[in-house]
Parts: C-alpha cells; structure tokens; sequence
C-alpha cells in the first residue's frame, strides 16, 4: 500500500463541459489505492438525483461499487466487474452500460488482508470486531464480505419524482424493504473515517447481493455465524462532481447528513 493520502477534486466549470465526462475519464489512470466518488452526499441529500455518468464510464473506475441510478431508481452493486440494479419492487437486473448514476463509489478490489468471524455474528458486533482490526482510522477501506446469512435485511432505493424536494432522510422513510433468510451472498462497500463529512457515510456503508441474485440492497441488519472479511487500504480518494445544472444551482442544506 503506498504511504501516500491524496483527496484529489475534479470540477468541470459552467460552460467548461458539454456534460458528458467521458472525454475527461478515459485520461485519468487508477492507482491500486485509489477511490472514485461520482457526486457526494450531500448532493443526494439536496435533490441532485441526476447524474451524467454513465454505468459505461463507472465500469472503467473498477471492479467494486456501491451507489444508486439516476432518479434513486434503485440501489447498486458492483462485485468482480459484475454490476447490478436492485429495482425498487425487490428485482436484480443487469442495467445496460448507457444509463445514468447521480452517486457512486468504486474501486479496483485487491485485498491486503482477510479476516475470519464467527459465533453470533451482527451487523453492530461486525463494526465493532472489523473496527478493532483495521491498521488505522485515518484511512479508508473498501470491504468484500462473504458468507451464509441466518437472516437479512436490506433497503431499496424508491424512484423519485421532480421537483426532488426531500431531504435524503424523508426519502428513506418510505424506501422498500427486501428480507430473506438462510441465504448466501457478498456485502460490499466501503468504510470511511469521520473526516470524509458531507462527502461520504461516515463508517461502513454496505450493500448485499445474494449468491442466487433473488435478493440485494443497502444493508440494515443481519444475523450471521460465519463471515469471511476481506478488506482494501485506500490511501488515495479521487471526486468529480456532476456536470449538470442541477448540481451548480442547488442550495444545500446546513443540516450534516449521513447515510
């Protein structure tokens, strides 16, 4: 892992862009230790619900990924290059390469070290158990977790539509709920240090596909008594921000969001 930490922040001004960044990303490299965050968070929670990228131009950012599609139009995950729409009626589906995300994480997935949990496994004592072992909590960590879930509980993501009015905290009120139990799956993700404020969940933020795709999401809770924890050091973190009216115009709350 390179000692090095970088947050670098890529802006295309008004007028600068023709509001498609494909141009722009084809240059850019990507260090093993690098983040790629498309939009932040605290756009979401603001009514920026449109993005420019394209499922296309994540794909070429990594291999792993957590994020949603334009409108919330569900949730998404990204595992071995393999990327995936949760519909909000609880379907899996392969969106096509041309369809837009308003907010994204990604990384090339190369672990540097795997841990081995079991007994009466939660989503609080995995927290607290993966916490105690990470190498600092200055830095941040992509996760690929694997095992057999006694029992699971994720959240979807409800389209929304304009005008996008609500805090991010009233469109979880009324997301979908998927559950499930005796199923094997990935939960992947990212765990960020308190720092990253606005810009990222603050801590681990998880998503979970099942091995047999019938059921995914933001992960909520869990019961687990065997978990294969493989995690990535990231020293490097790498923002663009939507080139879209949208975004340049909007009027962000005060209020602090996490997700």
């Amino acid at each position: 892992m390179r000692s090095t930490y970088l947050i670098l922040i890529v802006f295309f001004l008004a007028g600068r862009g023709s509001g498609n960044t494909s141009h722009i990303l084809q240059e850019v490299s990507e260090p093993a230790d690098l983040i790629f965050h498309y939009s932040v968070l605290k756009a979401i929670d603001n009514g920026v619900l449109e993005g420019s990228m394209t499922v296309g131009e994540l794909m070429k950012h990594g291999d792993l990924s957590i994020g949603t599609f334009n409108s919330l139009d569900g949730e998404m995950i990204m595992v071995d290059h393999e990327i995936y729409r949760i519909t909000p009626d609880g379907q899996i589906v392969k969106p096509g390469n041309e369809m837009n995300v308003p907010y994204s994480i990604t990384t090339f997935f190369k672990p540097d070290d795997t841990l081995q949990m079991d007994g009466e496994i939660t989503y609080p004592s995995l927290i607290e158990h993966t916490e105690g072992m990470l190498p600092s909590k200055n830095l941040f960590y992509a996760f690929r977790i694997s095992g057999s879930f006694d029992y699971i509980k994720c959240g979807g993501a409800a389209r929304q539509e304009r005008p996008y009015d609500k805090s991010l905290l009233e469109i979880l009120a009324d997301r979908p709920v998927y559950e499930a139990e005796n199923i094997t799956g990935i939960l992947a993700g990212f765990w960020c240090p308190e720092y990253i404020g606005d810009i990222n969940t603050v801590g681990f933020h998880l998503h979970f596909i099942s091995d047999n795709h019938t059921l995914g999401g933001h992960l909520m809770e869990f019961r687990a008594t065997s978990l294969t924890i493989e995690y990535d050091t990231k020293s490097q973190y790498h923002i663009v921000l939507p080139d879209t009216d949208e975004f340049r115009q909007a009027h962000f709350r005060h209020e602090k969001v996490n997700y």
